[in-house]
């Protein structure tokens, strides 16, 4: 459904942002990762 809005290549950026964020933060306990992103957005 995601894919389908938003096109195959604004699905794949979103996709890679994801991941990279997974990987930057996958060493951070829950505490740390809330920290880091709160206030975000």
């Amino acid at each position: 459904m995601l894919r389908e809005a938003l096109g195959p290549e604004l699905y794949e950026a979103v996709l890679a942002v994801r991941r990279a964020e997974a990987k930057l933060f996958a060493m951070f306990t829950d505490a740390d990762l809330i920290e880091a992103v709160r206030w975000r957005y």
